[in-house]
């Protein structure tokens, strides 16, 4: 079966969704560590959780538009220590 190269804009829409998940990671992962909230929910771990389990759908989304696979795996771990 052959791949369907992406257009420009199909690869700037799956961009913009992974940047904002990043976004989301990034200021929810500053509530938890200052015992603030984000969205109006309090931060716990399960929350911060799902918004890494977010970013890294959407990360590998774009990578496997833009690359034709997942070139950089990504964890949870990982990305809750950086």
């Amino acid at each position: 079966m052959a791949r369907r190269d992406p257009s420009p804009e199909e690869l700037a829409a799956l961009k913009a969704a992974m940047d904002g998940a990043e976004l989301d990671l990034d200021n929810a992962k500053g509530g938890y560590f200052h015992g603030a909230t984000y969205k109006d929910q309090e931060v716990t771990y399960d929350v911060l959780k799902q918004y890494a389990e977010t970013y890294i759908s959407k990360n590998y989304q774009y990578q496997k538009a833009a690359f034709g696979k997942v070139r950089v795996k990504l964890s949870v771990a990982r990305l809750l220590r950086e």
